[in-house]
C-alpha cells in the first residue's frame, strides 16, 4: 500500500515538473498567477472563429496517434495489447546544415519512413537564446508530425547551437529569412512533396511563421499559437503591463512606471540615438525614486549587459513593420491563442487578423480561441496540458492533406 502511494507521489512529482517546464519555457517574462485575465469579446458569430463544438473536436485524439503517446522529444512511446511501452521508430532523424544569408542553419529532419513524397512543416523557434528553451515547441511537435506521416524541420536559431551568426546581432528579419530558405532548400529534396509545405511556431515563432508563409511562395499555410498579431510596439507595451500588473504596485507608481516603460519602447522603435537620450534621462531620474529593476534599463545597459543578450533580438526588432505585411497574406492558416493569455493580447490579435484577411481577400483562415489557456498549452485552473498536437494533426488533415488528395 505504501509502495503505490509512493509510485502516485513520484508521478504526480514528475508530472508537475513537465508543467512547470512547459510554463517556463513558453513564457519569457515571470508573469505571476494573480494577473487579471484579460478581458475578451469576440464575435464567435464570425465564421472563421471555431465555436467551442469545433475546438472539441479538433482536441480529439486523431487516428494515426491512438495507441501512442508523445513524449517532450524524441520517439512516441507505443502501448502494446499487454499495456507494455516500448519507443516506436516510425521515422528517421537526418541531421541538415541549410545556407541561408551567409550563414549555414544547423537542423534535423525529421522524415516518415516509406519512399514517397511527404508534406514537410519547418518549425520556427521561440524567444530567447537557451536552445532548450526556443526549441521546446519544434522538438515536441516534430516527433508527432513525423509519425502522423509529415515531415518536420527543426533548427537551432542563428547565432546558437551549431547555426553560424552572431546571435545578439539578429532580428526577426533574420529568422523569416532563415526559416524561408528551409523550405526552399527542402522543397527540393528528393522525399518532400514541395506542394504541401508549411510553417508552424509558438509565442516568437508564431509571428515567425506567418510572416515567413506571407513572404516565401514555397510555403503554402501556416499555424500559429500564442504569434502575436499586434504592431511590435502594441506587443512589448501590453507585455510589459502584464508584468507591473503582476508586481501590485500603488495605481500612482504603476501609471507613472508604465509611462516610462512606453517611452522606452518606442525610443526603441524610433532608432534614434536622441530619442533614447531622451529617455536616459527620466530614466536616471526615476531611479532615484523607484527600485531600478521595475524601470526600465536604457539601450546602453541593455548592450552592454550579458544578462539582456537573450531579448535582444526583440528589441531590435521594434522598428520594423510586421503587421502591415498582413494585408498580402493569402495562405491557409490556423491562428490559435490562449484566451487568458498574459503576454500576448489574444483579443486584438484576433481582431486584426479579421480585419487583414479582409483587406487581402483570404478567406482560407481559422481562428481557436482556447479557454482557460494562458501564453503555454497548459490550463491554467487544472494544470493539464492541453493537447494542441491533436488540434494541429487534426487541422492539417481537413484542411491540408485531404484538399490534396
Amino acid at each position: 500500500m505504501h509502495k503505490r502511494r509512493s509510485n502516485k507521489r513520484k508521478r504526480v512529482k514528475w508530472l508537475n515538473k513537465i508543467i512547470q517546464s512547459i510554463i517556463f519555457i513558453f513564457t519569457i517574462f515571470s508573469v505571476s498567477n494573480r494577473i487579471l485575465a484579460q478581458e475578451i469579446r469576440i464575435d464567435t458569430i464570425n465564421s472563421h472563429i471555431y465555436n467551442s463544438n469545433q475546438i472539441d473536436s479538433l482536441f480529439k485524439k486523431p487516428n494515426c496517434l491512438i495507441g501512442y503517446f508523445p513524449n517532450q522529444t524524441g520517439y512516441l512511446t507505443k502501448i502494446d495489447s499487454a499495456g507494455k511501452e516500448a519507443f516506436d521508430t516510425t521515422f528517421t532523424i537526418q541531421h541538415i546544415k541549410i545556407p541561408s544569408g551567409g550563414v549555414n542553419i544547423n537542423g534535423w529532419l525529421y522524415l516518415p519512413l516509406g519512399n514517397e513524397k511527404h508534406p514537410l512543416i519547418i518549425l520556427t523557434n521561440g524567444g530567447g537564446n537557451i536552445t532548450k528553451n526556443f526549441r521546446s515547441f519544434p522538438d515536441w511537435v516534430a516527433p508527432i508530425l513525423a509519425h502522423c506521416g509529415i515531415a518536420a524541420f527543426v533548427h537551432d536559431k542563428r547565432g546558437t547551437g551549431e547555426s553560424e551568426g552572431n546571435f545578439a546581432k539578429t532580428t526577426y528579419d533574420d529568422y523569416i529569412t532563415d526559416a524561408g530558405n528551409c523550405a526552399v532548400f527542402l522543397s527540393k529534396y528528393e522525399k518532400i512533396n514541395a506542394d504541401i509545405i508549411g510553417v508552424a511556431g509558438a509565442s516568437e515563432g508564431g509571428r515567425i511563421a506567418v510572416i515567413a508563409a506571407s513572404r516565401y511562395p514555397e510555403i503554402k499555410f501556416a499555424i500559429s499559437f500564442a504569434g502575436t498579431v499586434v504592431s511590435a510596439v502594441d506587443d512589448r507595451i501590453y507585455a510589459q503591463t502584464s508584468w507591473l500588473k503582476s508586481l501590485n504596485l500603488p495605481d500612482s507608481a504603476f501609471s507613472e512606471v508604465l509611462e516610462l516603460h512606453k517611452k522606452s519602447i518606442r525610443a526603441w522603435a524610433s532608432n534614434d540615438p536622441k530619442e533614447h537620450d531622451k529617455v536616459n534621462l527620466d530614466i536616471y531620474e526615476m531611479r532615484g525614486k523607484y527600485n531600478a529593476q521595475i524601470l526600465p534599463y536604457t539601450k546602453e545597459e541593455m548592450d552592454s549587459i550579458p544578462d539582456f543578450e537573450f531579448i535582444l533580438s526583440t528589441w531590435y526588432s521594434l522598428p520594423n513593420d510586421y503587421l502591415s505585411e498582413m494585408v498580402h497574406f493569402n495562405k491557409k492558416w490556423l491562428a490559435i491563442f490562449g484566451k487568458d493569455d498574459p503576454v500576448v493580447p489574444t483579443s486584438e490579435s484576433v481582431k486584426n487578423i479579421i480585419h487583414f484577411m479582409a483587406l487581402s481577400g483570404n478567406n482560407d483562415y481559422s481562428i481557436a480561441v482556447i479557454p482557460d489557456c494562458g501564453h503555454a498549452p497548459v490550463n491554467i485552473k487544472t494544470k493539464r496540458m492541453i493537447r494542441l498536437d491533436n488540434m494541429i494533426i487534426n487541422w492539417i488533415n481537413d484542411n491540408i492533406l485531404n484538399e490534396n488528395e
